[in-house]
């Protein structure tokens, strides 16, 4: 982990308010595994946002690490006007990660809304490894589709499931996913995204394991403000920021 002041490569928008940002970061890229976030302070310049702002990491290309985002509050509209050139300052990696290996069999990985984010990297660590990974994305409609092309490079399969219909599946990636779990006998299942979604997950009660990247309000990102606990099986406490953001869904409670 380490503080770095980095510059803005790209900063795009790639769907309803759906943005992809970019810099470089040698010491990132290096030491990135699917499942870390960093922490941004996205102006120092600036009282406000006073706190840090937990990401993602998406993906790494050489140098250029990749950060998706919504934005859905001040902080991130914030985020979103910056251009090309302008510093941000980023604290990680942070966090632990997927377990990334060479299973016996099938992976199934499922995203919804911004969770799909990091599961484009740990997509491409499980087929690195010699994997076949079927991806479940859900969206809510065709116009709020994002990085499918780039699943559809990664994956033997692309599922997509969409809530009115108008791309792949109508209803929701959980169903979807439920659908082929029997026929296609999953060795290990990934997942990143809504509670709802999550949940949902959590009761299929999976005869596999299944492992699911948390996403709380967080501040320090380290541990020490304990603003992003949970709670896990029996009278255990977790640290999303620390203790996560993966967990093994059926050791933590998903409200």
């Amino acid at each position: 982990m380490k503080l770095l002041e980095v510059k803005i490569e790209e900063n795009v928008m790639i769907a309803n308010n759906i943005f992809l940002l970019s810099f470089e970061s040698e010491y990132l890229a290096e030491n990135f595994k699917p499942g870390n976030f960093v922490n941004i302070l996205i102006d120092k310049e600036s009282i406000y946002p006073l706190l840090r702002r937990p990401f993602s990491i998406s993906f790494v290309e050489g140098k250029r690490v990749y950060i998706g985002y919504k934005v859905v509050g001040k902080g991130t509209k914030l985020l979103s006007q910056k251009s090309k050139g302008e510093a941000i300052d980023v604290l990680g990696p942070l966090g632990n990660s997927f377990l990334t290996d060479t299973f016996d069999g099938k992976v199934a990985v499922i995203g919804g809304g911004v969770g799909i984010f990091p599961l484009v990297g740990l997509c491409k660590e499980l087929k690195n490894r010699g994997n076949k990974v079927d991806v479940f994305l859900g969206f809510r409609s065709i116009k709020s589709m994002f990085l499918v092309e780039r699943f559809n490079s990664i994956c033997n399969n692309t599922l997509i499931a969409t809530d009115d219909g108008s791309s792949g599946y109508k209803g929701s990636v959980v169903e979807l996913f439920k659908a082929n779990f029997s026929k296609e006998k999953y060795k290990i299942v990934f997942c990143c995204g809504p509670k709802p979604m999550l949940k949902a997950i959590k009761n299929l009660n999976l005869p596999v394991k299944c492992y699911a990247s948390l996403e709380e309000k967080m501040a320090c990102g380290i541990g020490a403000c304990l603003c992003c606990s949970i709670k896990g099986k029996g009278d255990k406490m977790y640290h999303v920021c620390s203790d996560g953001p993966v967990f093994d869904i059926m050791e933590v409670e998903i409200e």
